[in-house]
């Protein structure tokens, strides 16, 4: 049976939401945090609570609570599919139609990072892993782009990998020759840059689409990568990879502070590893 989780509308805050929670509970409606949609996409915030993304919205989740995060407005209706967490806890999301928006706590607000992006058909963001205002996003074929100040200006940098990049990520392994690498999950396999962008080449013999990417940031030569809803992990930084055995189909990926590796599924479902290697439910 499933940890019931309260939810307010999207105007409260988190926490006041917690506040009601332990004080009069019965004043908030009851539901699962699990409502069988796909998760999109994985964060956390700087508590450690896991930020969800899926179609019906945006959650943070936090042992037996859960609150909304009303997504960004769009004219179109587009939604996002990408999300990245800034060195400074800051919350970005993007998707194609969507562009690029920051999420600020304190004000419950998005602000719009789109205004020098030659367009909004945004596939994939990262966030530098050290440098709270360097972002990177991946506008198919128009390449590759950097901002150095939080989003406000938009250079293009590269033009990325030779095939399109549907999930990407910052990471500070050691060995590159500027600050950092890049890893891009491509339609055919892990793409791996130094974050000079010097050049791309393949991140071992792993094949097929990356839909999803994620590596431990208390050892970053620990990539993991999901294809067609299989994980796959290096501990070499992507030079080597060996398939993970999971009961369910993987669609997203995080590292967070109190459960380590937390997988999305395609059922809704979060789970992470235990010590003994099981994968169980997390926060139910």
């Amino acid at each position: 049976m499933k940890t019931m989780v309260y939810r307010l509308n999207s105007g409260v805050s988190r926490l006041f939401l917690f506040a009601l929670v332990a004080v009069m509970p019965g004043l908030v409606q009851a539901e699962s945090a699990n409502d069988a949609q796909a998760v999109k996409a994985l964060a956390t915030d700087s508590s450690g609570a896991l930020l969800v993304l899926r179609d019906s919205g945006l959650l943070v989740l936090d042992d037996k609570t859960a609150a909304d995060i009303p997504l960004p407005p769009s004219d179109s209706g587009a939604q996002p599919r990408s999300m990245a967490k800034g060195a400074d806890e800051r919350l970005y999301l993007a998707g194609p139609g969507l562009g690029i928006w920051r999420y600020e706590y304190a004000s419950e607000r998005w602000h719009s990072l789109n205004d020098t992006l030659p367009d909004l058909g945004i596939t994939a963001i990262a966030a530098h892993a050290t440098q709270p205002e360097t972002l990177y996003a991946y506008l198919g074929e128009g390449g590759m782009f950097r901002s150095r100040d939080g989003g406000g200006e938009w250079v293009k940098v590269d033009g990325g990998p030779r095939e399109p990049v549907q999930a990407f990520l910052h990471s500070d392994m050691p060995g590159s020759m500027e600050s950092g690498w890049l890893f891009a999950g491509t339609t055919r396999g892990v793409a791996r840059s130094m974050d000079c962008f010097c050049f791309w080449g393949d991140a071992g013999e792993l094949r097929g689409a990356v839909t999803a990417i994620d590596y431990d940031p208390s050892a970053p030569e620990n990539v993991y990568a999901v294809i067609e809803g299989q994980l796959h992990h290096s501990s070499d930084g992507g030079e080597t990879w060996v398939g993970l055995e999971i009961p369910q189909a993987i669609t997203a990926l995080t590292f967070s502070p109190k459960e380590g590796l937390v997988v999305g599924t395609e059922n809704g479902d979060l789970l992470s590893r235990n010590a003994s290697g099981e994968w169980v439910p997390v926060h139910e």
